[in-house]
């Protein structure tokens, strides 16, 4: 009687133990690092974001988020009628955009973490374009041409996602969502010099403004987005 009992708690401990085991995803306390691709965006490999993550128990989370983003071209043409003319044109752009919300966690099952949640963002952006070229062939006499806008953003969104716990604390996801943004243009500022010299041989900057505008706008948020991410 003595044996089977014995036999009875260590198989009840055995049990006990491999479930434990077998509990891969948060519960509550853990912090969360986790990189956003889009492979359905322009490049299969570009990382959309960063998030971070704080369970304050098994099925609540906090979160907050960043991206950063910089692009810079260059493009030299020939113009003219001899094609003796040098045109560079550049553009640039920079984003950036911060996030903050709040998640609610279904129980799922033991890899697999669904939930809810909301947040809120604010982002900013800038936009610079220039043409840069000689005035004339004969003269060696460069004209530089540039404009430059910046936009301000300010957005909510609801959404819905999954994570799955391949492996104890590190995981796949996805996330869709629905929001809403409201976007002010700064005034849109361009500079340039005059098409001839003045009295002293130099060329005038002439500087203009026109006034920027709002964007409303409401639809799908982070549609295409794969998260790869691992509990601390």
């Amino acid at each position: 009687m003595k044996k089977i009992f014995l036999l009875a708690a260590a198989a009840l401990l055995i049990g006990v133990t491999a479930n434990a085991q077998d509990v891969y995803k948060q519960q509550g306390g853990e912090q969360n690092i986790e990189v956003q691709f889009a492979p359905l965006g322009g490049s299969p490999i570009g990382i959309d974001g960063i998030r971070y993550r704080k369970f304050t128990s098994a099925t609540r989370a906090i979160r907050a988020e960043v991206f950063l983003g910089f692009q810079s071209s260059t493009d030299v043409m020939l113009a003219g009628a001899d094609n003796d003319v040098e045109l560079k044109m550049g553009e640039s752009t920079f984003d950036i955009t911060i996030a903050a919300g709040m998640e609610n966690h279904w129980a799922g099952t033991d890899r697999l973490s669904p939930y809810w949640g909301y947040l809120v963002s604010l982002g900013f952006g800038n936009e610079r374009m220039t043409e840069e070229g000689i005035i004339n062939a004969d003269e060696d006499v460069e004209k530089i041409v540039s404009m430059s806008q910046g936009s301000l953003t300010i957005g909510g969104a609801g959404v819905v996602g999954v994570d799955y716990y391949f492996a104890d604390n590190i995981y796949v996801g996805t996330e869709i969502g629905f929001g809403i943004e409201f976007t002010t243009m700064f005034d849109e500022n361009r500079e340039s010099f005059s098409e001839t010299p003045n009295d002293d041989g130099e060329l005038e900057i002439i500087e203009s403004s026109s006034p920027g505008g709002n964007e409303f706008g409401v639809g799908p948020y982070a549609v295409g987005t794969i998260r790869v991410g691992f509990l601390f």
